[in-house]
């Protein structure tokens, strides 16, 4: 049996309502149904909505599920946001909800491929990691290495997981992923603030926005063969750090190629 989706947070300010059984409220039931419906039919964790005319009666929404989640715990994550966001705010014109297996949300205002990193919530361990600068070095390599595979999107989905050897007996897991929406250089930018973002010196921390988040802990949390099925990551993770240097080059050069950002030629490597 599936369990229930883990509820993280809420977002529906108060500055903007709608009046109870009004052409908004009608729009925004058939708005989550047909969300909830797509969760169900297998979107590949994905998909986007728009119901309504004109303002200011038209509404825009979208889901996201984690990227290693099946569409099972993707369905029943959405139909059951579907309800709790009704319930939360239940007379805003503008709300989000996150779930540690997906995020929905809905606007009075066009959503679909704009990159948006407020509102934004972060989690974070209580506990701090024991030699923190060794930790932030293996952090901070991985972080690197997965906004870039998770901007590019090879599978589809814009998202990505490594895990790294922090010492002889802890390794490090991450994710990162943005809604698939967004464009190379918006997904990168996205993630890169949500790194900066996260909590330092904890055992692990999360930062969420509406369009992208970040994970990394010293246990796993997440489905590593439904990842490996989307796409291998690349063997140097588990190789030797004699080659960082180089190796973080490479990815800064690749991602001032994605963002069409002129760069300049670089220095030879050793």
């Amino acid at each position: 049996t599936e369990s229930a989706p883990s509820f993280l947070r809420h977002y529906c300010p108060n500055t903007t309502l709608f009046t109870p059984n009004s052409a908004y409220q009608s729009n925004l039931n058939t708005l989550l149904s047909s969300l909830a419906s797509a969760a169900a039919d297998g979107t590949d964790g994905f998909a986007n909505a728009t119901v309504g005319q004109n303002h200011p009666d038209q509404l825009y929404g979208l889901f996201l599920c984690r990227g290693d989640v099946n569409t099972a715990t993707c369905s029943d994550c959405v139909a059951t946001g579907k309800q709790d966001i009704l319930l939360r705010c239940p007379n805003q014109r503008v709300a989000v909800i996150w779930y540690d297996e997906c995020m929905l949300r809905y606007s009075d205002g066009s959503i679909y491929s704009v990159m948006e990193r407020v509102p934004s919530f972060k989690m974070y361990h209580t506990r701090n990691i024991t030699n923190p600068t060794h930790f932030m070095r293996v952090l901070g390599e991985t972080m690197d290495d997965i906004a870039a595979r998770a901007s590019v999107g090879k599978s589809g989905k814009k998202v990505a997981v490594a895990e790294a050897n922090f010492t002889s007996l802890q390794k490090l897991y991450t994710l990162a992923q943005c809604t698939p929406d967004l464009m190379v250089s918006e997904c990168n930018t996205c993630v890169r603030a949500a790194i900066a973002g996260l909590p330092r010196g904890k055992q692990g921390g999360r930062l969420f926005t509406p369009s992208c988040s970040m994970r990394f802990e010293l246990y796993p949390f997440y489905n590593a063969s439904a990842m490996a099925a989307l796409v291998p990551p690349p063997s140097y993770l588990h190789s030797p750090s004699a080659s960082v240097t180089r190796r973080k080059e490479m990815l800064f050069t690749c991602l001032k190629l994605m963002a069409n950002v002129v760069s300049r030629k670089t220095r030879g490597r050793a």
